[in-house]
């Protein structure tokens, strides 16, 4: 299973999406990245399972909206 290193210090960090094949890939990365950041939170973490999602968009035209005088008048009759 792949392993990840996640610097809990900045998650926008691009280094939190790469994957590692081993742990001791992980743990080099892990430690590089304290080097160039030496006051960052690093974890490192195995892969367990991958989620992802699909999301559908659909649109339609909107009907025209009446003012309420004229719906109400219409109920009337």
């Amino acid at each position: 299973m792949p392993y990840i290193v996640i610097n809990s210090s900045n998650f926008y960090d691009p280094a939190n999406l790469v994957e590692h094949p081993t742990e001791a890939d992980a743990d080099a990365a892990a430690r590089e990245l304290l080097k160039a950041q030496p006051t960052a939170i690093v974890r490192t973490a195995q892969v367990i399972k991958r989620y992802s999602a699909q999301v559908q968009i659909t649109a339609e035209e909107a009907q025209d909206v009446l003012p309420e005088a004229v719906v109400a008048e219409e109920a009337a009759q």
